[in-house]
């Protein structure tokens, strides 16, 4: 059986737009178990930048009888970005009206939260839910034998145009147990990190799966309940694999929370160090989880960034979301990566529930009195079905339930003092006011800050 898999650049024609280009890990160890026993190709449309119409061509050209795609590869499980729903369907079914496989597959966010939706909005054979690596492999074996996948747990699809949802699949408990992803079937060329700092060749690791926090916000269907790590050893035999067969020299841990089990993180930079593999890296981490011990170790294995999840300076606001850290932590947590030489990005999410024109003001001289840059244009969080959040907008509209294409403008309007547009306002005035001064708007500097905000189309703080 031939399968062929796919990372699908879902932006074509007028819209430009790529997701950025990180390798797809999940395909990855979706290709390594199957090609076991199938004859697999692994396409990364979206770091190859290819069209609509020569992605078609691929696959016509391999004539699979399978064909695996995602609508969100593992760096967006717990964040779709809401541009992909809006051109996910139409370009996803100009694909499969322009090929004839057999059996089209889907896996990600999106059919894992909502299968019914994608089912009747695609025209996909399978929708699989959660993690797709097994579920995806038995899915895959019945097709091949010809046999029942009734009973399969983790698919959804439509029988006599009724949407069946099977149970659920289990957590893979022993994620040591899974192959190494297919890294020889990606173009290990083209993966870069968003900042110079982690250095090309390039790649993300996933160590660990889950997270034990429960942010209103945070989009955990792929990964839900118990945080699972892999082991130390697994993780530095891939990162061995990495630098020997591929001479990467960078790598980002895509971890929700790399850092929660600090003893695991040293053992893995004890054994960076011993194997004297020279690489520099960076996570993600939790404030409450760094300390001195924990970032002069990292250090000395390479480690060169720290991104937190800061999302908001103001106390009364984290606690509203849950985010389980003071405004304290937070700076603790920036004193000890700069006194290491460690580079600090903080995401940011304007107009969380609880967010008033004070809490931006708070927001806002945190920032500045810690000398932080914020690392992407200004968010709004989306009330992703599923979460907390959702919940909080069902009560706040009376409606029990919203359209996916339609969630986005529900952005920064969930629990909150002002509009988005006023607090994106109220954003730049109070960062402008603690930089330059109550007067700023008086200040040549202002002016020119302005005009090289709007030529980047970026707003850094």
């Amino acid at each position: 059986m031939k399968i062929f898999i796919l990372n699908p650049c879902l932006y074509t024609g007028k819209l430009s737009k790529r997701q950025r280009k990180r390798q797809p890990l999940d395909l990855g160890y979706l290709a390594a178990l199957l090609r076991q026993n199938y004859e697999v190709k692994l396409l990364d449309a979206n770091a190859l930048d290819l069209s609509l119409e020569e992605t078609i061509a691929e696959i016509n050209k391999f004539n699979p009888e399978v064909l695996v795609l995602t609508s969100t590869p593992i760096d967006h499980w717990q964040a779709p970005s809401h541009d992909h729903v809006k051109v996910l369907a139409a370009n996803m079914v100009k694909t499969v009206n322009s090929i004839s496989v057999p059996n089209i597959i889907l896996t990600g966010t999106h059919g894992s939260i909502t299968p019914e939706w994608v089912l009747k909005k695609m025209k996909v054979n399978f929708v699989v839910r959660g993690e797709p690596e097994y579920t995806v492999l038995n899915l895959v074996s019945a097709l091949a034998k010809g046999n029942d996948w009734s009973g399969l747990k983790g698919i959804s699809y439509l029988k006599a145009e009724k949407v069946i949802n099977n149970p659920p699949a289990e957590r893979i408990q022993n994620l040591d147990e899974l192959p190494l992803p297919a890294y020889d079937l990606l173009p290990m060329e083209k993966y870069r990190y968003t900042f110079s700092d982690i250095p090309t060749p390039f790649s993300i690791i996933l160590s660990s799966r889950g997270c034990p926090n429960r942010c209103v916000y945070c989009l955990q269907v792929m990964m839900p309940g118990r945080y699972i790590v892999r082991s130390p050893e697994n993780v530095v035999a891939e990162i061995k694999y990495l630098v020997e067969k591929f001479g990467v020299k960078g790598i980002y841990f895509q971890d929700w929370e790399f850092m929660i089990i600090k003893e695991r993180v040293k053992k893995i930079c004890d054994l960076i160090i011993a194997e004297k593999i020279k690489i520099k890296w960076g996570c993600n981490g939790r404030a409450v989880n760094i300390d001195d011990e924990l970032v002069a170790k990292m250090k000395q294995a390479g480690c060169v960034r720290v991104n937190i999840g800061f999302e908001s300076g103001a106390d009364a606001v984290l606690q509203t979301i849950k985010k389980n850290v003071s405004p304290q932590a937070l700076k603790n947590a920036f004193a000890v990566c700069k006194k290491y030489g460690i580079n600090i990005g903080v995401y940011s999410l304007l107009n969380l529930p609880g967010e008033t024109k004070k809490t931006i003001s708070e927001t806002e001289k945190f920032l500045v009195d810690n000398d932080l840059q914020v690392m992407c244009s200004t968010n709004f969080p989306i009330p992703y079905f599923g979460t907390e959040m959702y919940e909080m907008l069902k009560k706040q509209e009376g409606r029990q339930s919203f359209d996916w294409e339609k969630l986005d403008k529900y952005a920064g309007k969930v629990g909150v003092s002002q509009p988005p547009w006023l607090a994106k306002i109220y954003r730049w005035h109070y960062k402008y006011k603690y930089t330059l001064g109550r007067w700023y708007f008086l200040k040549p500097k202002f002016y020119a800050k302005f005009i090289k905000l709007i030529k980047s189309r970026i707003y850094f703080h």
